[in-house]
């Protein structure tokens, strides 16, 4: 279906803050620049050089990723979220949203998705049913293709300092310097936890911590339990977290002054959020996703929770002129070509026949 470009879409300029999206650490392409232009007016939008006749090349995350277990989800293709035999033929797997924006930006013929938090100008941001994803529409609803990043950790007992350490931790991301830590790494939160949230100094002082607080003997000035120099908290989990947990943990670890403990982060996908506590070698797990009845199921003791809300974006090269796209523009793109020719696969496989659409494999079907 053919369809005219916005030649303009004028987007104010926002900025998000941590919890639920971010970029990857440790991959250069991931500057965590801010969630302003998403599908903003831009030259590329009067682009004569862009061939439309080009095949539509297809970027996914793996099976564990909360990013890719959120887009397939949000544009009504659930199953595809764990099952490569769904896709698209022809796909290119990549590590993280970092990764995926280097891949897209390389390939001006290519499509992909990656969280809000994490986006920088390398790509283009597409509107989504011509709603542009932002603090606001994420709130509000209108923008669909959103996820939460939660958190996991097991039931702690707060006399001992390992367990303190951890609940201070959760403590410290819901404190006002741990939000404003969240939302400038472009986590989106609710309005009652920004006004519910309380300085640093006065959850420490606050009777209903009193326990974890003198376990670790924490005051303003720092903390007096010599034994926390020794203790590690190891955070897992999810790549699209990766970025928020390691800032909080950064200036959480800065509030035990002399006897601080050594933060480590392993984070490869939301999959090992609840794994890696269940063998030991994670203490607080992030997911880019819902936890699922398997894994609470699995560990009901466990303690989960929510950090933030973020949304997920289809992005493109930035020589791409297209700026906005729908739900099933997106499921033609991403999901087999088969969905759309064999109603009894497409039942059996997608759980509806997705009648009336087709698969898009040209940039023609999209751009005029």
């Amino acid at each position: 279906m053919k369809r005219n470009i916005l030649a303009v879409l004028a987007v104010s300029a926002m900025t998000f803050g941590l919890a639920a999206c971010n970029e990857n650490p440790g991959d250069s392409s991931n500057t965590g620049s801010s969630n302003s232009a998403i599908a903003s007016s831009d030259s590329s939008s009067s682009n004569t050089d862009f061939d439309a006749t080009k095949g539509i090349n297809t970027y996914n995350r793996d099976t564990t990723s909360g990013t890719r277990d959120g887009f397939f989800t949000k544009i009504g293709a659930e199953d595809a979220k764990s099952n490569d035999t769904l896709l698209a033929s022809g796909f290119v797997t990549v590590t993280s949203n970092g990764d995926m924006m280097a891949k897209v930006a390389a390939d001006e013929y290519g499509i992909g998705y990656s969280s809000l938090a994490d986006l920088t100008d390398s790509v283009k941001a597409l509107s989504v049913n011509g709603v542009v994803a932002s603090n606001e529409t994420v709130k509000d609803g209108t923008y669909t293709l959103q996820r939460n990043f939660n958190y996991v950790h097991k039931a702690l007992d707060l006399t001992k300092v390992h367990d303190a350490l951890i609940e201070s931790y959760i403590s410290f991301a819901f404190s006002t310097e741990g939000i404003a830590i969240i939302e400038g790494d472009g986590g989106i939160l609710e309005d009652t936890a920004l006004q519910n949230s309380k300085p640093w100094a006065q959850v420490i002082a606050d009777a209903s911590n009193a326990t974890w607080v003198n376990t670790l003997g924490l005051t303003a000035a720092g903390a007096t339990n010599t034994a926390i120099a020794k203790e590690t908290i190891n955070f897992t989990g999810s790549t699209s977290v990766e970025p928020i947990s390691t800032a909080l943990s950064s200036a959480w670890s800065s509030v035990f002054g002399a006897n601080k403990p050594t933060v480590n982060h392993n984070h490869t996908g939301s999959g090992a959020a609840f794994t890696t506590l269940a063998d030991g070698t994670g203490d607080i797990g992030f997911a880019s996703r819902d936890f699922n009845e398997s894994e609470t199921g699995s560990h009901p003791e466990y303690v989960t929770g929510r950090i933030c809300r973020d949304a997920i974006c289809p992005i493109v090269n930035t020589a791409n002129p297209l700026h906005d796209i729908t739900v099933t523009e997106l499921r033609g793109i991403f999901i087999n070509a088969r969905a759309f020719t064999d109603a009894a696969w497409a039942e059996e496989n997608f759980g509806t026949t997705f009648e009336g659409e087709s698969a898009i494999t040209e940039w023609s079907a999209l751009i005029d």
